[in-house]
Formats: structure tokens, sequence, C-alpha cells
């Protein structure tokens, strides 16, 4: 361990202990998570780079540099990052041309990359500082990149003033155990001791020690501003210590105590609140010696060197930044920022002009409103939303602030940065009373998924836009109503609203959210397939999609879904998934992943839909909303049930119930209880089956919902009505899916299930299995739903069995329980078991059975279905947003575990389960 001079690292022992076993854990090829917290000037940047000295060579460091971090400015440190590792160019090539929008998922992407390429000479220790000061959007993809490890020699240490917060933020809560989270508190009194003493070269009396114990607190960088404003020269009594009251004030009072040239350097940083090169700070401090003073610094470790082409000087932290940029009067304050103005370009000049500004400036905001159109018009939402903000706080005109500030929240909620619009929802509750407010407020309602709350504000802020002949304002104000109701289940309102925003828009992105609303109201209204014809308009190429349609394109997907075309369906969900989500609405890459898993699990492709389920899990804890957990946790448990995991699956219902209880709308509601039908329809309990779903469907409140959705859920409502002996009802149901307009297989064949068990219900057995014979005779078109497949062939052998054809009895039955083993449906595949049982049937050879599928988590599932297809294992990598390294420590598990030798036979394996 090396140690300078006059600067000995003092104590935090346990906390060094802490990172040093994560990081033989992390070369071994566990990676570790270890958060480090802590107040300002704790020295939690102090301890990790102590650590990284320590280590010497055998960690590679890769850190998200302070450049300072931007929290309004999406993805702002990691861009940084991914420039600083000169990994840009590798991110676009993956994750497509440089025009197109950062994600959480391709920016979680480049980190994944980064990491990976960054092993290749050894273990990483990748830092993340200053994390709660971090944009949002940031914190969302190094979260979603450190869920994606698993083979990774990856050490993260991630250091913030709010530890909960920031892992909630990341959505790594489950990532970072109780034993890896590091909280620095002060120094003890002997560690006062220890530390003043080697600042001061010299020993000082134990009463002193504790009179500047007791006012720090122990914090190292009050200690630090405390000898340096009085020299080391401590009082003799320790009352006559006057001490300054807050660390801006002892900041301020150190740095005082430095040479006056070194102060203004500290100061200018401070106020450019960035990163600067000696000639900048040399124009703007009108010096010749910069460099010069700027090593004293230095070497008193107040500022640090960057490396950099030219010499670049930055502070030491943002705690420091903070204290002495407070410290600083607000008179020198303006002059400093007026005179980086003058020496620096759009947009960081209009920065520094709206800080220095203490009156109204007209002409700045209208400078600042060009750009943010500029801005909006080039696709930028972001800085557009930047310059309205400071436009907000600078122009004269009441009136205009306000639009301003509207605007902002309009684009930061279209832009999908709600975290980042939330921000200012206090700023929105204080403006004046009107349709801006309003329409804010709704937005914002949106944003927080209130969506009863946000049509209350967005049909006030109509009226009222309406009312004043502001045709356009009313026009936009319309789309982003048509949302709510829409969510609501209003699909009468939400047409008509959407017909006014197209009668009054000419924007191409209020039209495009409005279309798409039109089309999921007609969908309300008539079903699936009459949504399905007012999306028609789209490209049927997905990427040839533009844009601003991009709502309507997973409509599209969920119509398709809905009506029967399975493999549209996933075309469409998938290519939106990996999209940006540009509009105002409650469906998001999670919830196109979402429909997709469903469609998945009806074509029997359940490792797909696990592995969906897998990555949308992982992006709703990075940058979720409380429906994305609901509707993710509702297919945990229905596969859970058809797996036979009865515990598992009443486990996740209970998290459903708790996410249900925090709507303020129905739909939640309708949704959990066809999802607890579907779990007791896997237990084979009819009667609950009824008792679930019945209410909900005839409750007036979702009458469109179920039309909606009527093929996920009125199939099995069909069946156990007729199997618990109320055909009449079971009648009712069927003839509601015999209106249904078809796009694919799935719906004639649900049809036919249902006859035939009307009819089996009834005692005519011929009319049953002609109807199951039908069923199972439909041409696959749209994918063939081989989940309902294999229960009208389950059923038919049944009936065939009580009619006294053994034969075909057994054929059937056989065939549903291979399908049924192939897939895992142990219920289902125990059921056919009994009844083969007594026609003296051999088993088939499940998964279980052959001791391979239980042996395997999901992931490795995932990885060993696509090793089948004859993927690679960087293509593989790709799909499921792991690194490659991670790949190959999954397939040598699989291999170890079920005693393989290689892809070959591994691929031979897989293929025979699916036969």
């Amino acid at each position: 361990m090396k140690e300078s001079p006059g600067r000995r690292f003092i104590g935090r022992a346990d906390e060094l202990r802490i990172l040093r076993t994560a990081a033989r854990d992390a070369v071994r090829e566990n990676p570790r998570v270890v958060i480090v917290s802590g107040a300002a000037g704790m020295g939690k940047t102090a301890l990790v780079d102590h650590f990284a000295e320590e280590a010497g060579g055998e960690l590679t460091v890769v850190r998200a540099r302070d450049v300072p971090p931007k929290t309004d400015l999406p993805f702002y440190t990691v861009t940084a990052l991914l420039a600083d590792a000169g990994a840009g160019s590798s991110a676009r090539r993956r994750y497509g041309p440089s025009r197109t929008q950062p994600s959480v998922l391709s920016m979680g992407g480049a980190v994944i990359d980064l990491l990976g390429s960054s092993q290749e000479t050894g273990p990483v220790l990748f830092v993340l500082d200053d994390a709660h000061r971090t944009d949002p959007e940031s914190l969302q993809a190094i979260g979603f990149a450190l869920l994606r490890q698993g083979a990774d020699r990856v050490l993260t240490v991630i250091c913030t003033q709010h530890a909960a917060r920031t892992v909630r933020d990341m959505g790594v809560t489950d990532l970072v155990s109780e034993s890896d989270r590091v909280k620095l508190t002060g120094f003890t009194s002997s560690e006062t001791r220890d530390f003043v003493e080697d600042r001061t070269a010299r020993p000082h009396s134990g009463e002193r020690l504790s009179a500047l114990a007791m006012w720090s607190h122990g914090n190292p960088l009050f200690l630090e501003a405390a000898l340096g404003a009085f020299g080391g020269n401590l009082p003799e009594d320790p009352a006559t210590i006057v001490v300054p009251s807050s660390l801006s004030e002892a900041v301020g009072a150190w740095s005082r105590s430095l040479p006056p040239a070194g102060l203004a350097i500290l100061n200018m940083l401070a106020v450019l609140d960035a990163p600067a090169s000696v000639p900048l700070l040399g124009q703007l401090l009108c010096s010749d010696r910069v460099g010069a003073d700027a090593e004293l610094l230095v070497e008193q470790h107040a500022a640090v060197w960057v490396p950099d082409g030219v010499p670049t000087l930055r502070l030491v932290h943002m705690g420091q930044r903070d204290a002495l940029y407070a410290a600083i009067a607000r008179p020198e304050r303006n002059r400093m920022h007026l005179r980086a103005a003058a020496s620096l370009e759009p947009p960081v000049r209009w920065r520094h002009q709206v800080a220095a500004t203490e009156t109204y400036d007209a002409s700045l905001a209208a400078e600042l409103r060009d750009a943010a159109l500029r801005e909006a018009r080039a696709g930028h939402a972001a800085l557009a939303a930047e310059y309205l903000l400071a436009s907000s706080e600078v122009d004269p005109d009441s009136e205009r602030r306000q639009d301003d500030l509207v605007s902002a929240v309009r684009l930061q909620v279209t832009g999908g940065q709600h975290r980042t619009a939330l921000r200012h929802e206090e700023a929105v509750l204080r403006s004046s009373a009107g349709p801006q407010r309003d329409e804010a407020l709704g937005l914002l309602g949106l944003a927080k998924g209130q969506d009863s709350c946000a049509r209350s504000y967005l049909r006030r802020a109509l009226d009222a836009s309406a009312a004043r002949g502001d045709m356009t304002e009313a026009a936009c104000v319309a789309s982003e109503l048509g949302v709510a109701e829409g969510s609501l289940g209003l699909g009468r309102q939400s047409l008509s609203t959407s017909e006014y925003a197209l009668r009054h828009a000419s924007d191409e992105a209020v039209r495009g959210l409005a279309q798409a609303n039109l089309a999921y109201g007609h969908a309300l209204i008539g079903g699936p397939a009459l949504g399905l014809r007012h999306v028609g308009h789209l490209p049927k190429v997905p990427s040839r999609v533009p844009a601003t349609r991009t709502d309507a394109l997973i409509y599209r997907g969920v119509f398709r879904g809905l009506s029967g075309d399975l493999t549209g369906a996933i075309t469409d969900l998938t290519a939106a998934a990996r999209r940006r989500n540009l509009g105002v609405s409650r469906i998001s890459s999670v919830s196109a992943l979402t429909h997709s898993i469903w469609c998945h699990f009806i074509l029997g492709e359940w490792h797909e839909a696990r592995r969906n389920l897998s990555v949308a899990l992982d992006i709703a804890h990075t940058s979720g909303r409380p429906s994305d957990f609901f509707a993710l946790h509702s297919f945990i448990a229905v596969l859970h049930a058809f797996n036979g995991r009865l515990d598992e699956a009443r486990a996740a219902l209970r998290e459903v119930v708790a996410l249900e209880a925090s709507a303020d709308f129905a739909g939640p509601d309708f949704h959990l209880a066809t999802t607890q039908a579907t779990v007791e329809f896997a237990a084979g309990d009819h009667e609950k089956v009824v008792a679930y779903i019945r209410p909900a469907v005839e409750m007036p409140v979702n009458e469109s919902r179920s039309r909606l959705y009527a093929v996920r859920h009125m199939p099995i409502l069909g069946v156990a009505y007729a199997r618990t002996g109320d055909t009449g009802r079971a009648r009712s149901v069927l003839r509601a899916l015999e209106a249904a307009e078809p796009h694919g297989a799935l719906v004639p064949v649900v049809v036919q299930w249902l006859r035939g068990a009307i009819a089996a219900a009834e005692g005519d057995l011929e009319a049953a299995a002609d109807a199951y014979r039908a069923g199972l005779a439909v041409v696959p078109e749209g994918g063939d739903p081989v989940v309902h497949k294999a229960l009208t062939e389950e059923d038919l052998g049944t009936v065939l069995l009580a009619a006294g054809d053994t034969e075909g009895a057994r054929r059937h039955l056989s065939a549903a329980e291979r399908v049924f083993a192939r897939l895992g449906a142990e219920p289902f595949r125990q059921r056919c078991r009994t009844l083969l049982d007594g026609l003296d049937v051999s088993p088939a050879p499940s998964a279980a059975d052959a001791g391979f599928g239980d042996t395997l988590s999901d992931r490795e599932r995932d990885i060993a279905d696509l090793v089948a297809r004859g993927w690679t294992n960087r293509e593989i990598a790709g799909q499921l947003y792991l690194s490659v390294k991670t790949v190959e420590y999954h397939l040598g598990n699989v291999y170890a575990k079920n005693d393989i030798k290689g892809r070959r036979q591994l691929r031979d394996l897989m293929q025979s389960r699916r036969t």
C-alpha cells in the first residue's frame, strides 16, 4: 500500500475489507455490486480511490466520469463514459444508425459491451461516482447492464449520498445484498486524532481534538476545511474555536486560506460546474500563470488534473463544488457567470446567462425559445425542454413563462422522461390557474399512472383552450386526453376526443398519437379486428413505420394477437419494443414485450415467453411504472400455474393484488380477476374460474375491456361454465366468440373447443368429438395455437374414452401428453397420464423425466433453446442483453449439469425434446 507523506489514509478498515472480499469474488467470475453511501465530504471517493490504488494493476478501472453529471440531460453520464472508452461507434453499430434516439435498452447494451471488452485484459473495477447527481436515464441504463451480468469479472462500486433512492432508481434492489451496502459515517475520536495529526504533522491536545471532532461529526471534508481555515493552529482554549456553522462556510474559509490566484481558479471551476482547460481558465481569469497556480492546488488536493490532450483541471468532487459555489458572494458569482458567458458558445453560454440574471431578460428568453424550437424540430426533446425551462425563469411575461414551463413538461413526458418531468410538479402547482396548468398536471398524472386524475385535468384544459379559440393547443390536449380515456376503457369518449384532435392538428406527432388513440377506441367498442382496420394505413414492414406512429405500431401488434394473428403480433411487438417510446402513452417497450409474452405462451413457445419476461422485468426495474410490474407478475403467476407450481403462482398473485390496490381506475381489477381465474383453471378448479371472471365481465365498467381481451379469458370461462353444468351461459360465451372476426387460427380453435365442451356436458359425445376434431384440423394461419390445441386433444381423448373408443383415446391422450411434457405443463400432463395408465400406455418422456429441464435455471434454459436453434454465442448475447462471457458461463453450466460434451449434443437433445 502506497502512502503519500502527510496524506495517510485513515480508518475505514471494515469498509476496505468488504471491498477486498467483493473483489476476490469478481476475480472468480462472480460479479458483485457494492454501494458506498454517506453524506457529502464523508470520503466515499477517497475510499474507492484508495482501494483502487491498493489493488494495483490487478483491476482495470472503468469510471463513469464526473463531467459533471447533468440530471436533466438523458444519458449524459453514460454518453461520457462511452466516449471516454471509445465505445460510441460500437454502440451505434449494434443498436442502429446514429439518428436513432437513445434508450435504456440501447445504452444499457452499450455499457454491457464496454464492460465485456474491458475484461479482456483482466478483472474490472467499475466505479459510478456521485450517483445521486447522475441523470436517471443513465442510472437506468447502468442498472439494466448490471442486471444482465452472469460470469463477468466485474466489481461495481456505486458512490452516492442516498443509497436506497439510487438502488431503487437503478432497479438493482435485489442485486445488492445488505452485506454489500457500505455506509460511511464520521471518524471516531481516535481516527480524528490520526487524521488531524497526519495533516498537521504534530500532536494536539485531546481537549482540542475532542472539540473539533464534536463540531465536525468526524466528516473528513469538515475536518480538512477547519484545518485549512486555521492553518493547523488550533486555539488553546476549545471554547474559543469559532468554526463555520455549515460546510459551505467551512470550505469557503478553507479556500480563502489559499493564495488569491488559487482561490480564483477554484471559484471559477465552481461557477463553470465542469472541468476546464488551462487556456480557458487563463482567458477567464486574465492570467498567464494558471498552469503553475493549478499545480499548487493539485499538490494541496484542492483540484485534480484530468487526462486530456490539453491540460484540464477539475474540482475533487461535487460536494466541494457546491460548497465553493455557495461561499461566493452573489454579486461576484454573477460577474463570473457573465464573464464565462462572454467567452463560451451556446448552449453553455445561455446557462451562464440565466444563472447570472437577477432581473427578467426578454431578449435572452427569446433566444432560448428559438433554440428550443430548433432542437424540438430536430427531435432533441431533452435539450428543447432544458431551454424552455431556462426561458421560464427569465422571460418578463408571466404568461409566456407559464407556457414555457408547460411546454417543457410536455416535451419531457412525451419524450419518456417521466421522472425528470415530475421534478417540476411543485413548480406547476405554484403556477397560475388556467388551461396550461391543468394540461401540465394532467400530463404529470399520466407520468405517475394516475389516469382518472389525468383525465380530469386534461378535460378541463381542453374545454378552456377551445373556449378561447386556441385550436392548436386544444388539439394537442385532446390527443393527450385520448390516452387517458383509452386507458380507462372509455372507447366512445376516446373516439370523440381523437377525432377532435385530428380535425384541428397539423403537427405529425399530435396526429400520430390521435390516430393511435382512435384505433384503440374502435377496438374498445367493436373488438380487436375493428381496431386492426384502423391501423391498416401503417406500412406492413414494422421498420418502415415512422417514429411518430410507434404507439399505433404497438396497438397493431396487440390487435393482431387478440384477433388470432399471433406471429404477426410478435413481429410488430418485437420491433416496437426495441424502439424508444416516443408517444404520450400508457404503453411502452415493457408493454410491447408483455403482450408478446402472451402470444409466445399460446404458441407453445414457453422458452421465448420466459426470455421476454426476463428482459421485460429487467427493463421495468430500471425504468418501469407500477402498471408494468402488475402485468409482468400476472404472467409469472400464469406460467408457474401451468408448470404446476401453484405455491409460486399464488405468491406472484399476492404481488399482483398489492399492485392493483394502488390503482385509481377499474382496469387492473379486471385483469387481476382474469389472471386469478387462469391460475385456477390450471389447478382444475372450474367453480373458482367462474367465481373470478363472471363478476368482472358482468360489471358495466369492464364491458369494453372484456370485449377487447375476449380471446384471452372467454374460452376458459365458457369451458368452466360447461364443466360446472351451466351450459346456458356457456352457449352465451360461445355466441360471443363466434361473432368475433378472426385473423388467424386461434379464434376458430377456441370456438370448436368450447363447442365440444358444451356438447360433452350435455351428453352428446359424438358431437363433442366432431367439434374437437374440427378444432384440431384448423389450418395454423398466423401461428399454431399449440396450447389450445393440446387442451382440445386432451378433451377429445377423454370423450373417446367415455364413448368406448380406447384406441382413439390412447392416440389423442398420448399426443396431448407429449405436448404437455415438452412444455412442462405438469398438471395437464398428469391428467393425461392418469387416463393413459388405465389403458396401460408407457409415459411419454418429459423434461423432468429426462433429468434435464429441472436442472437448469430459466436463463440457462433460454440459452440452451437458442443454441438448439443454431445461434452463436454473440447472437445469443445480443438477443438476451447479456455479455458473451455470461453466455459462455451459463452454457458451461448446462454442459456440466447434464454431462453434455458440446453444442452438437446439446442441440440434438433439445431438438429431440420438441418432437
